[in-house]
């Protein structure tokens, strides 16, 4: 299987920031989604939006560090949203049981709405 290169970028919106992720999140890349992910979260937002509309595949690295993400943002007071996972991704969420441990929308704007 082919990885399709991941481009990532954070931006702030009403307080809240978002990691956008385009591409695959593998463990050959895992290192620019996790530097995403720690400067969005030094910006101290109230809401932390993970933007997996782009993302093809999610490894099993990648669901670490989402879950690791998870962890550090209930002890800072933040909420993390996924949003707009794939069918494909958001089955792992369901195959590692982890769909009820993540708030999870369709789309980027219902996360920002919430």
């Amino acid at each position: 299987m082919a990885i399709n290169p991941l481009q990532v970028s954070v931006e702030v919106i009403d307080g809240a920031a978002i990691v956008h992720a385009v591409g695959d999140i593998s463990a050959a890349n895992i290192d620019p989604f996790r530097q995403a992910i720690a400067t969005a979260i030094a910006k101290k937002p109230t809401k932390l939006v993970i933007d997996l509309a782009g993302t093809m595949f999610l490894s099993s690295p990648g669901l670490a560090v989402l879950v690791q993400t998870l962890q550090l943002s209930q002890r800072g007071g933040c909420s993390l949203i996924l949003a707009g996972a794939n069918e494909r991704v958001g089955g792992i969420f369901e195959i590692a049981r982890l769909s009820d441990v993540f708030k999870m929308t369709p789309t980027l704007e219902a996360a920002l709405a919430i």
